[in-house]
């Protein structure tokens, strides 16, 4: 009898695994037109439509990430006929719903609470869902991290099986021409358990460090071609560590409001802090003080990540709350190991239930939201009150010409504020960039009357007319 009703509670658990996974899929998907593609994925998406491959890695040449995600993108853009924004949007949505997919699979063979927990963090997840909806790297960034992180588990626990080496090879590498991110992922992830497993003489030690030292010289050409070259510079852009980014980033967990802030905020930290001390009592009462789980080893190289890029940013900023969405599967693991034998007490499944619930309650996709522009709508501006058929942009009139593109029009040509056209129309517009124009005013002025400036989000239309 005990057995029968063993096997349908962990029967109850596997339906709401698999109904978390559904509602993890339809957040991924929805509303996913509701906001314009803004710079930094303008900037993939013109950089993945070039055609001509030299060009395409001129493009490329300051870019300080390493290129698999754009070589990704540019074979989606050519595979699905008639690109347009929605299709480019699906596909960092199409890789975090593999990603659920894959952790379903790959963790059916953890104990059902702690995958459940898990599938339950990540389906809900604020970083995972916002990320999901982003064309840039960091849902392929969020996918290969946590099949990292699966599948060293596994090799730990079965060290003699090669196909998790082979796996984890490959994974490790490719996780690293993603993202630098990625590499410092792994770099941490390794180095973090090769020191416990070495420490504890255990020979898997020495597995850890052969994935470490194939991932490493794998990693070198791009690790060369970043130092000898000014491409980490183009990051400078990073603001210095400071409340703002542990603020935003604890909004990767759980969405951070000012409405619900000790909500969303005091208490997670106050109860991850209360099962942090939990664990380590329960070492201390077992005299297990130097022995860790895996969770728990993950929860030191989230750790690591997170102090020491902090620490390297004061000298070259890197560390953004988007970067460190690696931790996100790192961080998960520690908090279901703990909380799988908490989960029959109702105070903490509803208290879980809270903060997730409370969570969405404020979440709005503004993590970045000063640079969140309005692409779509500016150039929806353009095609409806300019006559064109030259029109000025202060800065990238590569990306007004690819919703020109998306929207079917062919009547308008962006040209760049401060080239010198010869124009023979008697009306023109300028769009003028709040953040990161050339600083060109319109060099006709004098022969031109200003008739209108329109505010947008982002941007200001200036619409002249002809003496």
């Amino acid at each position: 009898m005990k057995i029968e009703r063993e096997r349908i509670k962990n029967w109850k658990i596997e339906i709401l695994t698999y109904l978390l996974i559904s509602i993890g899929i339809f957040l991924r998907l929805f509303s996913i037109d509701r906001q314009s593609l803004w710079t930094d994925e303008l900037y993939s998406v013109y950089a993945s439509s070039i055609q001509n491959w030299s060009e395409f890695w001129v493009y490329l040449a300051d870019d300080p990430h390493p290129p698999l995600f754009q070589i990704l993108l540019r074979l989606w853009i050519r595979l699905i006929p008639g690109m347009s924004e929605i299709t480019i949007k699906l596909f960092p949505a199409i890789i975090s719903i593999f990603n659920l997919i894959l952790i379903g699979i790959f963790t059916r063979a953890w104990d059902s609470k702690k995958r459940f927990l898990f599938l339950c963090l990540f389906s809900l997840s604020p970083g995972a869902i916002y990320y999901a909806q982003e064309v840039r790297s960091y849902s392929l960034l969020l996918c290969l991290s946590s099949l990292i992180l699966i599948f060293f588990e596994k090799l730990i626990s079965e060290p003699k099986k090669i196909m998790h080496l082979c796996i984890l090879s490959v994974l490790s590498v490719t996780i690293s021409y993603v993202h630098l991110f990625g590499f410092i992922f792994i770099g941490s992830l390794y180095f973090v358990c090769f020191v416990y497993y070495f420490y504890h003489k255990d020979p898997i030690s020495k597995v850890i460090f052969f994935l470490g030292f194939i991932s490493f010289c794998f990693y070198l050409p791009f690790l060369f071609q970043l130092f000898i070259t000014s491409r980490i510079q183009t990051a400078s852009w990073i603001d210095p560590p400071g409340i703002v980014l542990l603020l935003t980033y604890g909004s990767l967990f759980l969405y951070t409001s000012k409405k619900y802030f000790f909500l969303t905020a005091l208490l997670p930290v106050l109860f991850f802090i209360y099962s942090l001390v939990g664990s380590i009592q329960t070492k201390r009462n077992h005299k297990q003080k130097f022995y860790l789980t895996f969770g728990e080893l993950s929860l030191f190289v989230a750790i690591l990540i997170v102090v020491s890029t902090t620490l390297f940013s004061y000298i070259k900023p890197i560390a953004t709350n988007r970067n460190w969405i690696v931790t996100l599967p790192l961080v998960y693991l520690f908090a279901s190991e703990n909380l799988r034998n908490q989960i029959q007490n109702k105070k903490i499944l509803l208290g879980l239930i809270l903060f997730l619930s409370l969570s969405f309650i404020d979440f709005k996709k503004n993590f970045y939201i000063q640079f969140k522009e309005d692409w779509r709508g500016t150039t929806s501006y353009l095609i409806e009150h300019c006559a064109g058929p030259v029109v000025f942009s202060d800065a990238t009139p590569e990306y007004i010409s690819l919703y020109l593109n998306w929207q079917g029009n062919q009547r308008l040509t962006p040209t760049i504020l401060g080239n010198n056209v010869d124009l023979q129309q008697k009306e023109t517009c300028v769009v003028k960039r709040f953040m990161g124009g050339n600083g060109k005013s319109f060099e006709n002025s004098d022969l031109w009357k200003k008739q209108k400036e329109t505010a947008l989000y982002g941007f200001s239309i200036e619409e002249f007319i002809k003496y």
